[in-house]
């Protein structure tokens, strides 16, 4: 993310509720971060509504199964953090803004996140489609 010091007024922008979860007992990832692009603002909009979904582009379940069967091998993988590694274009950041504060005494910063967010309605389609790149 990168952090807005200098704000433009005649930009159109979002900024995205979020809030943690606490698990401890996680040891992966005991605290994460949850975004609401569905939140509508003082306008009645939200997000999510008007970004376009991309569709479904990969297989149906069946079709993905039922290649195990023809090959000795199959191969799967998990990429980790996935949408934290895929960048989106400069003119959207201003649609991923978030307030943030490092601690409980620190003043409020303003950023725009400059990858995927979890919770837009894009994203699903934006991470399957990088792949098929």
């Amino acid at each position: 993310m990168e952090e807005i010091k200098n704000e433009i007024m005649d930009k159109v922008n979002y900024y995205i509720p979020h809030h943690t979860i606490f698990k401890p007992e996680k040891t992966s990832t005991p605290l994460r971060v949850v975004f609401d692009a569905s939140a509508k603002t003082t306008s009645g909009f939200s997000l999510n509504p008007i970004l376009l979904n991309g569709g479904i582009i990969q297989q149906d379940l069946f079709s993905i199964v039922s290649r195990f069967k023809k090959h000795k091998f199959a191969f799967s993988a998990d990429i980790k953090k996935m949408y934290r590694q895929i960048l989106i274009d400069q003119n959207q950041k201003d649609l991923q803004r978030i307030v943030w504060k490092t601690s409980a005494d620190a003043p409020v910063k303003v950023y725009k996140l400059s990858t995927v967010t979890y919770g837009t309605v894009s994203a699903p389609f934006l991470a399957t489609r990088t792949l098929k790149a």
